[in-house]
């Protein structure tokens, strides 16, 4: 039986090294928050401190909750909560969590990360080994925005990335300059992400595209299904919701409508791995096929990103790029890096980082 005896935060923010643009907004410094736990177990007395990471952006463009909210989640609701959650395992402390808060997947999923992490340090156990993961390497893709060059996707190739995304908006989009780019490179995997850009009216152009593309991710409105369920039914493309899919109510609605054949699966905003976990079981028997998406993430998430793709149930390359593809400076020891197109998955106890000294003497 465990416990959680002290919760801290430690605000920091992370400098990209290029601005990276999408539909909605150009990101140019990352915001996050590291949430630390000291866990006990109450039966031997042994202590471990978990990491976690709040993964909500630093305004609304993405979703309804920000850096802000969510702090102020953890601080007035959560963190008096769970000083009375006596728990058996990390999924029994997420389900508690989800009971008790019925908002804030944010919050919730950064503390119930340094949950599994400090549980794992303390049964000597991978985060890989706790959620069944059976691959110690997987295949990654990277992540590029609306200013791709030949010369950038020619360097991910030569690196052996699985599958390349790039960013669209439909709303600025030379049709014919992004066909001839995909059929300059007729082997290479490509995704497509519109980030809500497209409407039923304009949506035609996804049809003339190359048999490369594997899916397009998000075509039309945020909070839509029924305009991703008509054009699935109505193109041989494959549609992959990701603003729509919020918690998991909204895979179930998914799935009842038959909106998309693929879902890009993000921990931090269905609420934590346990739900991420969930609906990755509740998409594959269903038939559509998840993947890991990417939030712009520490290296602490990157290694959560990496567990849940060592998964059984993972066909589809992950949004997992190198640690020094983003930032001047990430937040562990630890980087991560492709060899042969795959990335190791870490097999340390828990989500098996370090930290930084610089982090932790903020």
């Amino acid at each position: 039986m465990y416990r959680i005896k002290k919760l801290q935060m430690i605000s920091t923010s992370l400098v990209l090294k290029q601005s990276f643009e999408t539909a909605h907004q150009t990101t140019k410094e990352r915001p996050l928050t590291v949430i630390e736990l000291l866990v006990i177990d109450e039966l031997t007395g042994n202590q471990a401190i978990g990491y976690g990471e709040i993964q909500s952006f630093d305004d609304f463009s993405y979703t309804l909750e920000n850096q802000t909210t969510s702090r102020s989640i953890v601080q007035t609701v959560i963190q008096p909560l769970i000083r009375t959650f006596f728990f058996e395992s990390s999924q029994d402390f997420a389900e508690q969590l989800m009971f008790a808060v019925p908002f804030g997947s944010f919050a919730k999923a950064s503390v119930e990360m340094a949950v599994w992490d400090a549980v794992g340090k303390l049964t000597h156990q991978s985060l890989t080994q706790m959620i069944g993961g059976i691959h110690d390497q997987v295949p990654v893709g990277i992540a590029f925005g609306l200013d791709v060059t030949l010369s950038q996707i020619s360097n991910a190739i030569d690196k052996g990335y699985g599958r390349i995304k790039i960013k669209m908006d439909a709303q600025n989009l030379d049709s014919q300059k992004l066909i001839a780019l995909l059929n300059h490179f007729p082997r290479q995997q490509f995704s497509l992400d519109a980030n809500s850009s497209f409407t039923l009216q304009n949506a035609a152009m996804l049809n003339q595209l190359p048999e490369n593309v594997a899916f397009i991710e998000q075509p039309f409105s945020v909070n839509d299904f029924v305009d991703h369920a008509a054009f699935q039914t109505q193109t041989t493309q494959t549609l992959s919701l990701d603003e729509s899919i919020n918690s998991i109510d909204d895979i179930r609605t998914m799935v009842a409508l038959k909106a998309a054949n693929a879902v890009t699966i993000k921990q931090a905003k269905l609420g934590g791995i346990t739900a991420a976990i969930r609906a990755i079981d509740i998409a594959c028997a269903a038939g559509v096929k998840p993947w890991i998406g990417g939030m712009l993430s520490s290296n602490i998430g990157r290694g959560v990103d990496l567990a849940l793709a060592s998964l059984p149930k993972m066909a589809i390359a992950g949004d997992i790029s190198e640690s020094d593809r983003y930032f001047e400076h990430d937040l562990t020891v630890e980087s991560f890096q492709l060899h042969k197109g795959l990335m190791r998955v870490p097999q340390d106890d828990g989500i098996g980082l370090t930290l930084s000294r610089r982090l932790l003497s903020q």
